[in-house]
């Protein structure tokens, strides 16, 4: 009996710091990426360029990002998980000392599209990771706390950002990601095993496209990752467009909107972390589709109290609560469904599900800029209307699904 409990305690620690490595090469290409806005206004003006071209170091590297997901997942799929995520960090690492040397703002772009391209492996294999090490359920569970710290880290990159940019100036922030990305290479060399199954390992250039258009039929594939895309961007529409709507449409700063929605990202982690749990008891399919129809009562109830005369940033935010809960339990869920849905090619599945992400939320964000801030029924439309289609997919592909 005590062998049998040593043994999971063991198990147990192991686990711990594999998630939180897991964990900690997921959020640091979102890091990256907030920490750079405090950044901006200081590199236009030490630059003497207009504030919207110093904005293409942050809007290029979306694009960035969601290209080099498709390069990263098949990639580990053929070289190993391992190699890859180091490379990638490294990568990451390079990019960011670039930027922190660059004489001018062509210069700081190139590196910064370097530093996002690279940082952006940790996303995509840690969901490879958790498939090949956990399987369907578990690594849903694992994913959610993944996920849970990855949202973490836009909440507290500007802060740690300000306070590095005061301590010494703009370049600050890239040196100190060259020794974040720098540090969690040498922690994965240290301490990540190699879990890609042996079976895809050594497969040409030809085989690994050949993987992602047998990805691209699979229709189990398409009905995780459509949810996955569609909820994640109606998530970053409400980030795009809330603070000109809480400006506009209710007089309030950014002090203000940036309290609200600690809220909303304080629910969401909450309910990831808390997932795996009502996964085991209730089962993860079960879980995922109550989530997803749980995220668009959010938006119902908002349309509702506005269309009601209420005028109250509550009213978007409270709400939204509800809508953050179902998020935390179906995305968990449909993104390590997406990924098992090709166990054999999970590196393939993970970066076709990170660029079907980035590219649907990119578009999201774009159609936030368009839209009148001043009526503020247009965050629950947008919201919804993404919602509501990611929830389609989950039904409408439903048929015929190949189990995973």
């Amino acid at each position: 009996m005590s062998t049998n409990i040593s043994g999971d305690a063991n198990r147990a620690r192991t686990d711990f710091w594999l998630i939180l490595l897991l964990a900690a090469v997921t959020a640091i290409g979102p890091f990256a990426m907030h920490a750079l806005a405090p950044a901006l206004p200081l590199v236009a003006k030490e630059f003497d360029v207009p504030a919207a071209a110093a904005q293409l170091m942050l809007s290029l590297s979306l694009v960035a990002m969601a290209i080099s997901n498709l390069i990263w997942g098949p990639l580990s799929d053929r070289l190993g998980r391992r190699p890859v995520l180091i490379v990638g960090l490294i990568l990451g690492s390079i990019g960011s000392a670039l930027t922190a040397i660059a004489p001018d703002l062509t210069f700081a772009i190139l590196g910064r599209l370097l530093q996002a391209a690279g940082a952006a492996a940790g996303m995509v294999l840690a969901r490879a990771i958790a498939q090949d090490i956990y399987g369907r359920e578990q690594a849903a569970a694992v994913i959610g706390q993944v996920t849970g710290v990855m949202v973490a880290a836009p909440m507290v990159a500007p802060t740690i950002s300000g306070l590095v940019i005061e301590a010494t100036d703009w370049r600050g922030v890239f040196w100190m990601n060259v020794g974040l990305c720098a540090l969690l290479a040498i922690w994965a060399s240290a301490r990540l095993g190699e879990s890609a199954p042996e079976g895809q390992r050594g497969a040409t250039p030809v085989q690994m496209l050949q993987g992602f258009a047998e990805i691209a039929r699979n229709r189990t594939f398409w009905r995780y990752a459509g949810f996955a895309a569609f909820s994640l961007s109606g998530f970053y529409y409400f980030v795009a467009i809330a603070p000109y709507v809480m400006r506009d449409a209710f007089g309030q700063g950014a002090a203000a909107y940036g309290l609200y929605f600690m809220v909303l990202s304080a629910t969401y982690m909450f309910t990831n972390f808390i997932a795996g749990r009502i996964m085991a008891r209730f089962g993860g399919e079960r879980v995922m589709v109550f989530g997803a129809c749980l995220t668009l009562v959010g938006p119902v109830i908002v349309t509702t109290l506005l269309l009601s005369g209420i005028h109250h940033p509550l009213v978007l935010f409270l709400p939204g609560m509800i809508q953050s809960f179902g998020a935390g339990l179906a995305a968990p869920n449909s993104m390590a469904g997406a990924v098992a849905s090709a166990p054999e090619r999970a590196g393939a599945a993970s970066g076709l599900l990170g660029f079907s992400q980035f590219l649907i939320a990119s578009l999201f964000t774009q159609l936030a800029g368009f839209l009148p801030h001043d009526n503020a029924l247009v965050v629950p439309l947008g919201m919804g209307a993404s919602l509501l289609i990611g929830v389609l997919f989950l039904f409408v592909l439903r048929g015929g699904d190949r189990r995973v």
